[in-house]
């Protein structure tokens, strides 16, 4: 028996058995919204579990033995239907180690593009709803879901992190805090930006304002990243009489060869840029997004095809593409 049925499900060894105890350990799944429709939890137009492909990476390629593969392939066929064209995510373990709290989960991606996760606010609750901790994870190193694809993504709680430690016994359950919308405001809003570098950015940005009856977005720089990735800072700028609601930014970032080194598809909420009105915003391209070694900002150029917003008609003009900046 292997070690993942051993200590996940004690003894049962049967396949029913399992299955049993795969429903019991269950917690809800939730969604993150990248749809657009409200509610996302109660839509009927879903998916089953078994057509989304399961992707081992990171710990979980290289040091689980064919049991505990076959078994994680198991579970996540046993998954209830995902909801289509939304990111879903399901816990279906948890521990309590001498850490903190682990809870092990699928992160299901039922759209037909790649989602990039940069931060996920989490929290867990008591059976009374009272939080006993909350905390947002960084995901960049984390790496692109790929389209109709699942992966295995452990979040841990350490202890020092609780606000209230409760009994051993009494069970918690993972939820997602979705961020508070921001308040509109004119000017300028930095995603994943210091002080200094909205400064920066904002007076660069001076150099292309906003015209009349033109959507389009602008690269300011590209520059290194964190974990050996690269950041590319977006100047959104909407020349139109109306608020417009980006939802998805596609990035193609090219080598001095001219090669596409990296192509990341991200999924926005609530970029809401004013009519007449510009933000910044910054995005992380983690390194295992990067399909070669050694490269550099500096040599660097980047794309942006198509910028998709709420509404079609609205759509972004394409970009065109230069040393470093976009014209």
């Amino acid at each position: 028996m292997s070690w993942l049925l051993e200590n996940w499900f004690g003894s049962k060894e049967s396949l029913e058995q399992v299955r049993e105890e795969i429903h019991e350990h269950l917690q809800k799944e939730f969604y993150l919204g990248v749809s657009g429709i409200d509610h996302p939890e109660q839509s009927s137009n879903r998916i089953p579990s078994k057509e989304l492909f399961l992707a081992l990476h990171g710990p979980w390629e290289n040091n689980l033995g064919e049991q505990e593969a076959e078994l994680l392939q198991y579970i996540h066929d046993e998954l209830p239907p995902v909801v289509r064209d939304e990111v879903g995510i399901v816990p279906f373990f948890t521990q309590v180690t001498q850490e903190g709290y682990l809870v092990l989960t699928y992160i299901r991606n039922a759209t037909n593009r790649s989602v990039l996760l940069q931060r996920l606010p989490l929290a867990l609750l008591t059976p009374d709803g009272e939080v006993a901790a909350s905390k947002t994870f960084e995901l960049i190193s984390f790496g692109p879901i790929g389209d109709g694809s699942s992966r295995l993504c452990e979040f841990l709680f350490r202890w020092s992190e609780f606000d209230n430690i409760p009994e051993k016994e009494v069970p918690l359950t993972l939820v997602y805090r979705k961020p508070d919308k921001q308040a509109e405001e004119p000017g300028f809003a930095g995603g994943e930006l210091t002080g200094a570098e909205q400064q920066k950015y904002s007076e660069k940005a001076a150099a292309f304002p906003v015209e009349k009856g033109k959507v389009d977005l602008q690269v300011l720089d590209i520059t290194e990243g964190t974990n050996n990735g690269l950041k590319v800072v977006v100047l959104f700028r909407n020349g139109l009489n109306k608020r417009l609601e980006f939802t998805e930014v596609p990035i193609i970032v090219r080598d001095k060869e001219g090669d596409a080194v990296a192509r990341v598809q991200y999924t926005l909420e609530n970029m809401k840029v004013s009519p007449m009105g510009q933000r910044i915003w910054s995005f992380e391209i983690p390194a295992t997004s990067i399909k070669k070694e050694g490269i550099k900002a500096a040599d660097c150029t980047v794309f942006i095809p198509q910028a998709k917003q709420q509404k079609k008609e609205n759509a972004a003009p394409e970009a065109t593409q230069s040393k470093n900046y976009l014209q």
